[in-house]
């Protein structure tokens, strides 16, 4: 899979402790899967890029995590086919379970929310389809959809990146001065730049990879509570002890 270098535009990554990088939807939708696709700075490197079809998903994720999102992309089954893309992944496969889920966002035009993109749950089987062992390893596939793959006009720079070009008296102060403020460095290099149309690779997908373990033991407590509140006062002192 031949990618470009993501960009970065946030500061380094430094969690305080008890805090966790815990996106919504929309979050990885707007703010990472999109700017990924358009090639455009991303807000942090929590994401980074993975080839998710090369590895079984425990060679993946690092010891001791119970999750992570990585950026990878669709790969066809074959030329033209359309949205069907290769699921051969490791020594197994991943397999659709359950209905795609929309995201909405209202982020694109601050008024009625849009539909920017789809979630996927997907299950990995060891061995060849369609026969193959569970292992217990569950993926989330968020890729992009409708308001999503809308253009949007970047700056694109024209091809030089030396500023004494622009023919401007203000542009050679800048080269000289190193203490200009950052405002005015900015607009010195939007001289330099033009306005382009361009539209997201819909062949990026953001992929949430777990254990199932975990989701299954989250889910026990939820319910094992709801439970509770429902029991009798007897089998709620019984469970008390």
């Amino acid at each position: 899979m031949s990618v470009s270098d993501p960009i970065i535009s946030g500061v380094p990554i430094g969690l305080e402790p008890g805090f966790k990088f815990s996106p919504s939807d929309e979050d990885i939708v707007v703010h990472y899967l999109r700017p990924r696709a358009m090639n455009e700075p991303l807000p942090s490197a929590f994401i980074i890029d993975v080839d998710v079809l090369r590895k079984n998903p425990w060679d993946i994720v690092p010891e001791g995590s119970m999750e992570k999102y990585y950026f990878s992309q669709w790969v066809p089954r074959w030329p033209h086919a359309g949205n069907r893309c290769k699921r051969a992944a490791g020594d197994g496969y991943w397999k659709a379970s359950g209905k795609d889920v929309p995201i909405f966002s209202n982020g694109i035009n601050d008024r009625v929310p849009l539909k920017v993109g789809l979630k996927k749950a997907m299950v990995f089987y060891r061995g060849n389809t369609p026969v193959g062992d569970n292992k217990e390893w569950i993926m989330e596939e968020y890729s992009l959809a409708e308001a999503g793959l809308l253009p949007c006009r970047v700056m694109k720079s024209r091809g030089s990146s030396n500023i004494g070009n622009c023919g401007c008296a203000v542009a050679v102060i800048a080269k000289k001065n190193d203490e200009l403020s950052e405002a005015l460095r900015k607009a010195i290099a939007s001289l330099n730049k033009d306005s382009v149309l361009v539209y997201p690779d819909d062949s990026w997908i953001v992929c949430r990879i777990q254990e199932e373990e975990e989701m299954h033991a989250t889910f026990h407590c939820t319910g094992l509570q709801r439970c509770r509140k429902r029991a009798d006062p007897l089998l709620r002192l019984l469970w008390a002890e």
